[in-house]
């Protein structure tokens, strides 16, 4: 099979945008129309949400949501918890299976959140400037960085990698 370049690099760009793109929690909301828009009086997380997975969204329709547990779905704002958590990039918040095991490890000033089992959802959580920036780091795209500052509304990500997913991942923790 024979593929150009431009069309090789625009399918990665997809595959990292869709895997990998996140936002804060409550920085777009959900419509009764079910428009997405931004959220004009969000104010950022908190340092305290700011350090927890459950506060990022994959920027993308939801694929774990759907199949999330009634009750769990209840307890939800439908306004602002329409997307995917990075906390849900585990397959175990999904199936419920034992085979994976979740785990967290604190160093001194960033948490790295992933599954030993799953080659998806791994994250490291940093603060820098004492608690004034967040960055969430993906083990699995090595270069994407998301970017945020608690108690404001400034947020952003950028992606200077090689383009190459990290299958070493599981070798490495």
């Amino acid at each position: 099979i024979t593929m150009k370049e431009e069309d090789r690099l625009a399918a990665v760009i997809e595959r990292i945008e869709n895997e990998v793109s996140i936002v804060p929690r409550g920085a777009y909301l959900r419509l009764a129309s079910g428009q997405v828009v931004r959220n004009k009086s969000f104010e950022g997380l908190t340092v305290a949400e700011a350090s927890k997975a459950l506060s990022y969204f994959h920027f993308r329709p939801p694929i774990h949501l759907p199949h999330k547990p009634l009750a769990d779905r209840a307890k939800m704002d439908k306004a602002i918890d329409f997307l995917d958590t990075i906390e849900d990039d585990n397959p175990n918040a999904v199936s419920g299976s034992e085979n994976h095991i979740l785990t967290s490890h604190v160093y001194s000033n960033f948490t790295v959140f992933f599954d030993l089992h799953a080659h998806t959802g791994c994250w490291a959580i940093q603060f820098e400037r004492g608690s004034r920036l967040v960055l969430v780091k993906s083990l699995l795209w090595l270069g994407y960085v998301h970017y945020n500052l608690p108690g404001t509304n400034k947020y952003g990500s950028i992606y200077v990698g090689t383009g190459e997913y990290n299958i070493d991942l599981p070798f490495m923790l």
